[in-house]
């Protein structure tokens, strides 16, 4: 996967994973069910990045190339903080670990 394909899978899965979330939670509020959003928002996030690479890997007729695994993971963890921390944050932060961003002049 390209680096900018990476980046708009992880806001399309980051967006889906929010609002499932969302509908979900309110769901279980209607019913006064104890759960834990982080968790919810861990399995809505590995549930949906696998779902979206397998597609990717079916459309592009790809293999399951070690690769392909680790962005997966890593599209579960960026998709998880982005659904809990926000968007434009997560992308900032991964921005300064490439150094194209300054560290202290942005918040």
């Amino acid at each position: 996967m390209g680096f900018n394909f990476v980046f708009i899978v992880l806001f399309v899965v980051s967006v889906l994973t929010t609002l499932t979330v969302q509908g979900i939670k309110y769901i279980l509020d209607t019913q006064n069910a104890n759960y834990s959003s982080n968790i919810l928002a861990v399995i809505v996030s590995v549930v949906l990045s696998v779902f979206i690479v397998f597609l990717y890997c079916l459309y592009f007729n790809k293999s399951l190339t070690t690769q392909i695994i680790v962005e997966t993971v890593v599209l579960m963890y960026l998709s998880f903080l982005v659904a809990t921390n926000g968007y434009d944050k997560v992308i900032q932060t991964i921005k300064q670990i490439q150094g194209k961003v300054g560290d202290k002049n942005d918040s």
